[in-house]
């Protein structure tokens, strides 16, 4: 097409607003697709990240780093006391134990002010007890809540042991960050605006792998049963009407319960169903292009029927072919959400829309409609999007519509 072509082209397809409303938003789709990494806060895939306590978190809340645990074997050997750390990890608390009256022991952490969730005092002598904590109903465990200034007092009856150990564990309160999760998280606490970003990526990278594959195979036949026709031509059309007599969503799910989940999996099962819509187009155009007279011509020059299909009729089949393959890349986003929904299509792991929008469908009906809600927003503007302008190019491709 020469550049007055396609000024002229662009031109006419200018004049539809939902036509270039529709360019912008897929665009802006497979940008979201190639910058995905960039552009989300968090990475959904890496499982080190995932904290359940900030599962099925709504829209706006703010990420909570969990508290510490601090455990400490405290020994008290007549008026001298001893802290020995039980577990190896690095804190910024410490247990420290100090003397607070006849048969009072106060146990509490360093540095003073540290606000506690809870502090936990383990295997104490018989008659001791701590003052304003709840005793396990088997163990000899007392839990205090939010102790007041990160201290608890041990008293007891009668004179306490000259020599005894016992364990403390202390948990700080959760901390509050500057995270934002923007449209909430899911059960597994993923950050739904990274989890959708990343599963737009998954659903551009299916529909243009998928619809491109099969448009090479299907195009390659339907050329090839045009130019031989005969018990070629028969076989490939028996196939193609075989093909198109079957849903698509029921060969799809028999494809990958046979070969399981995945990506590469589902753009295989895709493929297989779109490939006869592909071979029927080019056949029928590339007949009807057989016919012409430069056709004849490069037959008389002897050219090799590659090169006539390849170098002359071909490129006179693109147009229509190009219009297919947009209209074929929502038609395989769409599939893919489907086979994901269904539990067929990707694993847990790779959030798709289609796994999102399953995952959010056993909450929806406990207020938690962000996990389905939104990833099912994004998936049907971009099948809209593409559908639509899909539309536009079959109509500037149709010479019987007036433009």
């Amino acid at each position: 097409m020469s550049t007055a072509g396609f000024k002229d082209y662009a031109q006419h397809f200018a004049e539809s607003r939902a036509a270039v409303v529709s360019l912008a938003v897929s665009l802006a789709f497979v940008a979201c697709a190639i910058f995905a990494p960039l552009l989300s806060p968090t990475d959904p895939y890496d499982l080190t990240q995932l904290q359940l306590s900030d599962a099925l978190k709504p829209t706006g809340s703010t990420r909570m780093l969990p508290g510490e645990e601090v455990r400490a074997n405290i020994r008290i050997d007549g008026s001298a006391t001893s802290v020995q750390p039980a577990t190896a990890a690095k804190t910024h608390a410490t247990l420290v134990a100090e003397p607070c009256g006849l048969n009072c022991l106060g146990v509490g952490v360093q540095p003073e002010g540290t606000r506690l969730a809870n502090l936990q005092i383990r295997n104490l002598p018989a008659g001791a007890t701590v003052e304003g904590a709840r005793k396990h109903p088997v163990q000899p465990w007392w839990t205090v809540d939010n102790p007041e200034g990160g201290k608890v007092r041990i008293a007891s009856n009668g004179p306490l042991p000259a020599t005894f150990t016992f364990l403390a564990i202390a948990r700080s309160m959760d901390q509050e960050t500057d995270f934002v999760f923007r449209l909430g998280t899911d059960s597994f606490g993923r950050d739904m605006f990274s989890a959708i970003l990343y599963g737009v990526r998954i659903s551009v990278f299916v529909g243009l792998v998928a619809a491109g594959a099969a448009m090479v195979i299907g195009t390659g036949l339907g050329l090839l049963s045009a130019w031989r026709g005969g018990l070629t031509d028969a076989i490939i059309m028996r196939a193609v009407g075989f093909m198109l007599g079957l849903p698509a969503l029921l060969v799809g799910l028999a494809i990958l319960a046979i070969l399981g989940n995945g990506v590469s999996k589902v753009v295989l099962a895709i493929v297989i169903v779109q490939w006869s819509y592909y071979a029927r187009t080019a056949r029928s155009f590339a007949m009807s292009e057989l016919g012409k007279e430069y056709v004849e011509a490069a037959r008389c020059l002897r050219l090799s029927p590659a090169r006539i299909m390849l170098r002359h009729v071909l490129p006179n089949c693109m147009p229509q072919i190009i219009v297919l393959f947009t209209l074929n890349i929502a038609s395989a986003i769409s599939l893919e959400s489907s086979l994901s929904f269904l539990g067929v299509g990707l694993p847990l792991t790779r959030p798709s829309l289609g796994m999102l929008i399953a995952s959010g469908y056993e909450f929806i009906f406990s207020h938690k409609y962000w996990i389905s809600i939104y990833p099912g927003i994004v998936l049907l503007v971009m099948i809209v999007a593409m559908n639509l302008l899909g539309d536009r190019l079959r109509d500037l491709n149709n010479p019987r519509l007036d433009r």
